[in-house]
């Protein structure tokens, strides 16, 4: 079969397509012939060599597949040959074939297509996990949503506008502010030009915001922080920052790393911590996927919306798998709105 493949870490151009065996379904499990995979920032991330829990090289990457079940392994009930499904693949999704236990499949709803099939599992699980299990949001309070264009920002605007939230704001670059009106935010603000925190105070008469989500970094964690009112919450999922332009940055990466520690809660305000009435959590969907064996609390509440088109996946770009490093640097660039996804 052919896959995108890893071959080293480094630029896009170690993204290759290559010949791989054919996996096969065991028992319990299902193999898809995958029609679309996703992509994630942890990919990109692992291709540079940041992501620690990545497989080493060569290897495949992809954490999520949309396509049809190709055969079923012994003792499979429930799903058949041809069914159209979506699943968290765990690493090796951009391939023509993968090979899933048939609990992690979820049916992909006809209206969809296969390439929102692939904007589902980790973002909108990420999405709800953050808002919804950590971030306790509840109709009427406020929000901030960083990033409020890439796939994560997206399914969280989403959410939030489901859960009644009584303010969504969202940063992206103005070119994208249109789109992300029209998916929920109530107030965009261009980060390129203006101080976000600054702003959101201003929107919000000085008071704060109830619960913010940021994969960025720890330079804006900590502005993040200041910007929580009494019972907020910050939800840290992602570093973004220490990948700039689409390549590893020794100097980026390192200043990051370093500031991280100091980003929210330095050691020396421990004991302050009660008097802020504030709190902060970190997420990682992979360690959450190792602890649970699946990803099922952060997206079987979602089903029944998906299906009733309450939630509707963004597809920013399609590309084939030989133009996996394209993709790459489309994200690097951050010119997506929502998902990008690789096409066998």
């Amino acid at each position: 079969m052919r896959a995108v493949v890893l071959t080293e870490t480094g630029g896009p151009e170690v993204l290759r397509v290559q010949e791989r065996p054919e996996p096969v379904a065991g028992p319990g499990q299902v193999r898809i012939a995958v029609r679309a995979a996703g992509i994630n920032f942890a990919d990109t991330m692992a291709r540079v060599g940041l992501y620690p829990d990545a497989p080493k090289p060569p290897c495949v990457l992809g954490y999520e597949v949309a396509g049809e079940i190709e055969s079923v392994g012994e003792g499979v009930a429930g799903v058949a040959v041809g069914d159209r499904v979506m699943a968290g693949t765990r690493f090796g999704g951009q391939a023509e074939l993968v090979v899933v236990d048939a609990a992690q499949v979820v049916p992909l709803p006809d209206r969809l297509s296969f390439e929102q099939g692939a904007a589902f599992p980790v973002n909108y699980g990420t999405a709800f996990a953050a808002l919804i299990l950590m971030g306790g949001l509840r109709a009427g309070q406020r929000v901030l949503i960083q990033a409020a264009a890439g796939g994560v920002g997206i399914a969280a605007t989403q959410i939030a506008r489901n859960a009644g939230a009584g303010r969504v704001i969202g940063t992206a670059s103005a070119a994208k502010h249109g789109a992300i009106r029209e998916q929920g935010v109530t107030d965009a603000i261009d980060y390129r030009s203006v101080d976000f925190a600054a702003e959101v105070m201003r929107l919000t008469g000085g008071e704060g915001v109830d619960l913010i989500i940021d994969a960025l970094g720890p330079a804006s964690f900590r502005k993040d922080y200041r910007l929580l009112r009494a019972g907020g919450k910050l939800v840290m999922f992602g570093l973004s920052e220490a990948q700039p332009g689409g390549s590893r940055s020794l100097a980026t990466t390192l200043r990051s790393l370093a500031t991280m520690p100091l980003a929210t809660m330095p050691w020396w305000k421990s004991l302050n911590l009660m008097n802020e009435n504030k709190g902060v959590f970190g997420l990682n969907m992979l360690s959450w996927w190792d602890r649970e064996g699946n990803l099922d609390r952060v997206t079987e509440p979602l089903i029944a919306d998906l299906e009733a088109g309450r939630l509707e996946p963004v597809v920013a770009a399609s590309f084939r798998f030989d133009e996996a490093g394209s993709a790459h640097q489309f994200i690097a660039e951050r010119r997506n709105v929502g998902k990008v996804v690789l096409l066998p």
